[in-house]
């Protein structure tokens, strides 16, 4: 309007009539008619003042035009802001504990022998990995021509472990310092590392149980010394040994060493996955093994290393090497929420119950829970020590639970006419309210 009435009165005189000037009275009227017309197109002042308006009208200047993209910025820029106020952090060792739970529950029945030869060891964060991550072991120790070599690799296995993984997660962290590796290299370098540590640790408790006497003294972690008492002379020329299948848990692996026939079994997601092999002379490639050594593989009441011992590997027997050896085949397992529970045991479990029954007893017994103990089992005397103490990062409120799954398969064993010392560990991998 102000524009148009500018114009007006800066036309040049010159261009215009007589009967084209505009008087006073006419320029009035014309300038009233367009105020009217732009009042009555114009929104009300009211709510524009209070901001509140849903749809606002088409800009109509440059400061109204500049308004919209700075308010799109806005948008942006508060979008980001939303981003950048949750950044993806990695988890806490409580909550690793809480995704990768471990409880567990364990007993030991000498069955229908009159001497009890099997142990088992259970040793919840009995140290730490190079990144602080707890590490935890259960094991089943088997003893063959008396209980002394498996009670020596019951009190003395999982110190060895301990030093031996605290050497390797040293040599590991020095190797990180000073190469820089992707995460895949380093994940490769960590096994390694579990690896070479165990077979350490195996081969150290050979060393025990080939010493090992049965008044239960003469060896230690450090010092394997040979015992002078007179069931020592006694015993010379005895085949003495124990088969060990030994489990560790850290973090999402689940890594599994085993020697001899005792095994372990993982229940995942309603399938039974064995995660050792047994160690049987008539295994294609240990009897090729053993002939290889110069020895041999006779059937006498099944195959037997010179017709003596049922397994092919073993931690002791000192009179059956080389063809029996500690070296122990080594499994490790990626955790997943699909994961019911593991399951360790002697081969007087394992004689009579098939892997898928055993997995489907147990992940049965874990889910139906038992709201007290179970009472131990008659003629379990390492039943209840061996479900008690377990270290803080461990659930503790699964462990009824686990001792029950363990001692019903021990029943069931009993049940199907096991003729053996029967061992079982069941740990539970399931957070169960």
């Amino acid at each position: 309007m102000v524009m148009a009435s500018a114009g007006v009165n800066n036309m040049p005189s010159h261009q215009m009539g007589e009967g084209h000037i505009d008087s006073e009275e006419c320029r009035l009227r014309r300038r009233s008619r367009l105020n009217a017309h732009h009042a009555s197109s114009a929104p009300a002042p009211g709510p524009a003042e209070e901001g509140e308006v849903v749809q606002s009208p088409p800009p109509s200047s440059d400061s109204s035009s500049e308004s919209a993209p700075s308010s799109q910025s806005a948008a942006e820029e508060g979008s980001d802001a939303v981003v950048a106020a949750a950044p993806q952090q990695l988890p806490s060792s409580k909550e690793k504990e809480k995704r990768w739970p471990v409880s567990f529950g364990s007993v030991a029945l000498a069955g229908r022998l009159r001497e009890m030869e099997d142990t088992v060891s259970l040793h919840p964060s009995f140290c730490a990995w190079a990144d602080g991550s707890p590490m935890h072991l259960f094991a089943v120790f088997d003893g063959h021509g008396g209980p002394h070599a498996a009670a020596l690799c019951r009190e003395q296995m999982h110190v060895i472990l301990a030093e031996e993984m605290a050497g390797a997660a040293a040599a590991f962290n020095n190797r990180q310092q000073s190469e820089e590796q992707p995460a895949e290299a380093s994940a490769s370098s960590e096994q390694v590392a579990w690896r070479g540590a165990l077979s350490r640790s195996f081969a150290r408790a050979d060393a025990l149980a080939v010493s090992a006497c049965a008044c239960g003294r003469g060896s230690t972690a450090s010092v394997p010394k040979s015992c002078s008492c007179l069931l020592s002379s006694a015993q010379k020329g005895a085949i003495v040994g124990s088969t060990a299948v030994v489990a560790l848990l850290v973090r999402d692996r689940l890594i599994v060493a085993n020697c001899g026939d005792s095994r372990a079994v993982l229940s995942r997601g309603g399938v039974a996955v064995p995660l050792s092999q047994d160690h049987k002379p008539d295994r294609p490639d240990e009897m090729a093994r053993i002939k290889a050594a110069g020895g041999k593989v006779m059937y006498m009441n099944g195959a037997r290393v010179r017709g003596i011992l049922a397994m092919s590997r073993a931690l002791g027997h000192r009179l059956l090497k080389p063809e029996v050896i500690c070296e122990p085949e080594i499994s490790i397992t990626e955790r997943c929420e699909d994961d019911d529970c593991l399951i360790l045991a002697s081969d007087g479990l394992w004689d009579v119950i098939s892997n898928k029954v055993a997995c489907d007893v147990a992940r049965q017994c874990l889910e139906d829970g038992s709201p007290t103990r179970a009472p131990a089992a008659a003629g379990s005397s390492e039943a209840t020590p061996s479900s008690s103490g377990s270290a803080p990062a461990v659930s503790q409120e699964e462990e009824p639970r686990c001792f029950r799954a363990a001692a019903l398969l021990a029943r069931l064993a009993l049940g199907r006419e096991s003729s053996d010392n029967i061992s079982v560990v069941v740990v539970d991998l399931k957070a169960r309210g």
